[in-house]
Formats: C-alpha cells, structure tokens, sequence
C-alpha cells in the first residue's frame, strides 16, 4: 500500500487471496482487511495489508485509486477476470468496502450512531453514521469530505441478473454519487423493509 502521491493518486497493492506467512519469525504489521471497490457496472476485489478506519482518510485524499493486482467482477453478466492494474477516479466510486479491524480504540471519538440508507445507482446501502453528540447527522454528512463510513453494514445490488444482498461491515460511500440518502428508522436496515426508488422518490 502506498499513500497518496502529490499527484493525487492512492496506489493499493492487493492479495487476490488472504495468504499467511510463512515465516515463522514473520509478524504482520497491519492486519489483512478485505477490499471491494464498486463502480455502477462492476466491483474489484482483493486483500491488502490496511488498518480499516485510515480507508476513508486516504479515499478523501487521493483523486485517483490504482489498484494493482486485483480481481474484477462485471455486475452486468457476472464474470470475473484477473487483472494486474485497474486505474479508476475517485468520482467514478460509488462505494468501498473494507472488511477488517477498525483500528485502534483509544483513538476513537464519542459519536451517536444514526442508521442511514443510502442509494446509488443500482447499490441500496444501509449502515450507521457516527456523528459527534448533538449533531444532526444529514448536517454533519454535508459538511464532511465526500467518503463517508458507514458501519455495521450491509449492500444490496445487481450481478449478472440476480439480485445480492450481503452484510459488508465498513462501508464507506460516496455522498456526491448517491441518489439520495436519509436517516431511517432501526427496524428499517433490516433486510426487506428497504427498497430503491428513483432519485425523484
């Protein structure tokens, strides 16, 4: 993994599976987090070396995310390829996923958690926003950089003609692509109680 560059661009170099050292004098200084990238026709996914809250730190401050050595998924017609570079600009995200540790407690903030929903594209997105005490959380969400994490997660969207709906953990969004987003009720992230509609709706 590499920081942003002063060009703008983040480079993360991925596993395309959770390898283990072998190196029985080998620690791991940051743990293995599971990385997906989703755009409107397809998604990459890999492992890198990463702890999961600096994600959206260094989202907002790279315009571009190389992406090296990674597998990539067509949600028109499902198939998967291999890839060795896949180059996309920020404002072509509609989502990150990171599935792993978030990092050290210590340094977290008091927050309030607000469940939110979030559509973009063909992707319903529901998670919780953590806001500082007293805040209103769609406030805070327009006063924030664009990549906004949403935890406890989870994603709904088309692949290959069928419809997926799966528990992401961190999720962090794209607040300048969503159609809409809304805080919602708790019994409404529950699968089923949600549903897209068009940005109009």
């Amino acid at each position: 993994m590499h920081p942003p560059d002063p060009s703008g661009r983040l480079c993360l170099i991925l596993q395309r599976v959770p390898e283990v050292a072998w190196e029985p004098e080998s620690v791991t200084e940051l743990p293995l987090v599971r990385i997906d990238a989703y755009a409107r026709d397809w998604r990459v996914f890999g492992w890198v070396s990463l702890r999961a809250d600096r994600l959206t730190d260094l989202l907002n401050d790279a315009d571009e995310l190389l992406l090296v050595n990674v597998e990539v998924e067509s949600l028109i017609d499902g198939r998967t390829i291999s890839a060795d570079e896949v180059l996309v600009r920020r404002e072509e995200l509609i989502a990150v996923q990171a599935s792993g540790p978030r990092g050290d407690a210590t340094r977290r903030r008091p927050t309030r958690t607000h469940p939110v929903a979030v559509q973009s594209g063909p992707y319903l997105i529901g998670g919780y926003m953590h806001s500082p005490p007293g805040v209103d959380p769609m406030v805070d969400i327009r006063a924030r950089p664009a990549m906004i994490p949403l935890t406890n997660a989870w994603a709904e969207f088309w692949a290959g003609g069928h419809r997926r709906r799966q528990w992401v953990g961190t999720m962090v969004v794209n607040r300048d692509l969503a159609d809409w987003i809304e805080v919602v009720a708790e019994e409404d992230l529950t699968f089923g109680q949600l549903a897209p509609r068009s940005s109009g709706g």
